[in-house]
């Protein structure tokens, strides 16, 4: 067992770089999972916004967390020390639940989540791109730690979600955003002991800097990824609601739908670093999607919870692979702007996030919660198209 735990690890032996990476992932993470799934339970209850505000309050928030990051992303790979740029993101995210933990105007959470909490949302991004920058110095393998890595952030949503409605529910909204807070102060400690300052590699005179918004092969992996988690938010937006009225279940079948996607991705992201050198990375992306496509075709026909169960294997396998291998696929691409592209893999998904919010209550409107995934199924085709047509990297 312990072979196998390091054979994870690059040199197959952890090391304080290392552990201290896994660490900042997972808090990020778990602090994620503490505040997203009972902010808009908070804005509603504790603030007493009407659904209208609460989802300007979300927009406002990935838009501006969107362009806040790419800015950083910038910053990175223009000579600002990744680690710097990391601790003051970490920083804004302890700032940002504290205010949030004592404050209950509407306008000033707005505020603070458009300033804050949105910048707190590159921190993520500049980690991974620093995890590969040491790793490609250091002339060691980087795929099999990146989905290490990305795994501690699915394994934060697999226990912290249940946590955060525990102390919401059971001490408050002020003791879970302090307890927020202190985890971001905790990971400002560690990030600044033990984080290496990477020095910017110096830049060949007669190099031509290609703007990344010009590079087909990342327009068209950019185009794929919001297409995919477009499809996915839509899923994950419509169905509680789908299973509750259309089918008439229990709502806790959708909670445990979505845990058992999120339990099976992680040993699928983990198996992704090993695969991914056999068999690349966009086949196996491609395979991938095609089994969020056959998901959502699943999820159409089907009306029994056993099959909803069996069909988080498919589920698992498009979110696992995708998000295991979607990090170093982008940095594979650009490697010399390793801070915007891996911010670009980040605000895809976002940006997929925020259209999904907006399809799925239009499709639902007008046409009902089944048709929802018959889009979904759409979009996850046209991913696939332009994964299709991305070339990768040579080796």
């Amino acid at each position: 067992m312990k072979r196998l735990i390091y054979s994870f690890f690059p040199g197959s032996q952890p090391d304080r770089i290392t552990t201290s990476l896994l660490f900042s992932c997972f808090f990020v993470g778990i602090a994620g999972a503490f505040t997203a799934p009972v902010m808009s339970l908070f804005i509603s209850e504790e603030v007493g916004a009407r659904p209208l505000l609460i989802g300007i309050f979300f927009m406002v928030m990935t838009i501006s967390g969107v362009l806040i990051s790419q800015v950083i992303g910038w910053w990175s790979d223009h000579g600002i020390d990744r680690k710097r740029l990391i601790l003051v993101c970490n920083i804004m995210g302890a700032l940002g639940f504290m205010i949030f933990a004592f404050n209950r105007n509407y306008w000033v959470l707005l505020a603070c989540s458009a300033i804050f909490i949105s910048t707190t949302s590159a921190s993520i991004p500049q980690i991974f791109a620093l995890a590969r920058e040491i790793l490609d110095r250091s002339t060691k393998p980087s795929e099999k730690f990146s989905t290490v890595l990305r795994a501690q952030i699915s394994l934060g949503w697999v226990i912290g979600p249940p946590i955060a409605f525990f102390i919401a529910t059971g001490f408050g909204f002020t003791q879970l955003f302090l307890l927020a807070a202190f985890m971001f102060v905790i990971l400002c400690i560690v990030i600044h002991k033990t984080f290496p300052t990477i020095e910017p590699t110096p830049k060949n005179p007669t190099e031509i800097d290609e703007s990344l918004w010009k590079d087909k092969n990342i327009m068209l992996l950019s185009i794929a990824f919001v297409f995919m988690y477009c499809s996915n938010n839509m899923y994950l937006i419509s169905m509680p609601l789908y299973i509750t009225t259309n089918l008439h279940m229990d709502s806790a079948v959708a909670g445990w739908m979505m845990g058992t996607a999120a339990f099976i991705e992680i040993p699928i992201m983990l198996l992704c670093g090993s695969y991914a050198a056999r068999f690349g990375k966009k086949p196996m992306m491609m395979v991938s999607i095609v089994a969020g496509a056959l998901f959502y075709v699943g999820i159409i026909v089907n009306t029994s919870l056993s099959g909803f169960i069996a069909l988080q294997i498919l589920n698992g396998v498009f979110i696992g692979v995708t998000a295991a291998l979607g990090i170093s696929f982008f940095q594979d691409l650009k490697p010399k702007k390793m801070g915007q592209v891996t911010t670009l893999y980040s605000n895809a998904i976002k940006t997929g996030g925020i259209l999904g919010g907006a399809f799925a209550g239009s499709i639902a409107e007008y046409f009902g919660f089944h048709a929802v995934f018959f889009v979904s199924a759409a979009m996850t085709l046209v991913a696939l198209l332009a994964m299709w047509t991305v070339k990768e990297a040579k080796a």
